[in-house]
């Protein structure tokens, strides 16, 4: 009887922690989700755009001022920017669906272009991994776990550990995130890139309307080249469909 008894005692701590753990989860989720505006605003998002620089993911692109400008429910998107000293506009669907794929060359449609048609797509990736972070926990295939409280640098942060399953904009997830308990803001995110580790320190929020607010600054503390600003950040109710169709 003691060793069910044992049994019984230890599968019942076993479940409270795991609801405890669980409970805490959600409660980190829906900080994160409150320091940007709110799911629910994000959720009716629909057109978004940006102007980058930094975190340069091929040669291909020049290390200029980058546009992208997209329709999240259809993956409509625009690509504004440079291929050494050309100007260059691409029309194309994120999602790979739709019948557009356009690539304009110093203002010339081009049938040719493959490696800058693929440069520009993973740097479109690469930008969104790092601006939308807070809102990749709403992904079914991220799992967001507490880890362990700290006081830096003043603050009192989360730390917590972000997987996914399945890769998230072409990358899979595996790092930590720093979160702000007093804004439930990311000041911080660290992860393997293939061959590096990065570690990011996170800033800047903006709001980019109807009261959401995205980090704009990814200063990475160990390789200068990693780190990426957003200039400008924009939400849009309504976009003119020649933007994804015309040069």
């Amino acid at each position: 009887m003691k060793t069910v008894s044992r049994i019984l005692l230890i599968f019942t701590l076993s479940i409270f922690c795991l609801e405890h753990l669980s409970a805490q989860n959600d409660s980190l989720n829906k900080q994160i989700w409150r320091s940007i505006g709110g799911q629910g605003k994000w959720d009716s998002l629909q057109y978004l755009a940006f102007s980058a620089k930094g975190n340069m993911v091929s040669e291909e692109l020049s290390n200029e001022e980058r546009k992208f400008l997209f329709n999240r429910t259809t993956g409509e998107c625009r690509f504004d920017g440079y291929s050494g000293s050309d100007q260059v506009t691409y029309l194309f669907n994120f999602k790979g669906g739709g019948n557009t794929d356009k690539l304009f060359i110093g203002g010339k449609v081009t049938a040719d272009g493959e490696e800058v048609k693929k440069a520009i797509k993973s740097q479109l990736f690469a930008d969104l991994n790092l601006l939308l972070l807070p809102t990749l926990i709403e992904q079914k295939s991220i799992q967001l776990k507490n880890q362990e409280e700290q006081f830096i640098g003043g603050q009192k942060l989360t730390i917590a550990s972000i997987t996914s399953s399945g890769p998230i904009f072409g990358t899979r997830l595996d790092g930590l995130v720093y979160i702000d308990q007093n804004t439930g803001e990311i000041t911080r995110y660290d992860y393997s890139d293939k061959t590096e580790k990065i570690s990011y320190e996170i800033s800047k929020y903006k709001e980019i309307g109807d009261g959401i607010r995205l980090p704009s600054l990814f200063n990475s503390t160990n390789n200068d080249k990693r780190t990426c600003v957003f200039s400008s950040i924009s939400s849009f109710v309504q976009v003119e469909q020649k933007k994804f169709k015309e040069l």
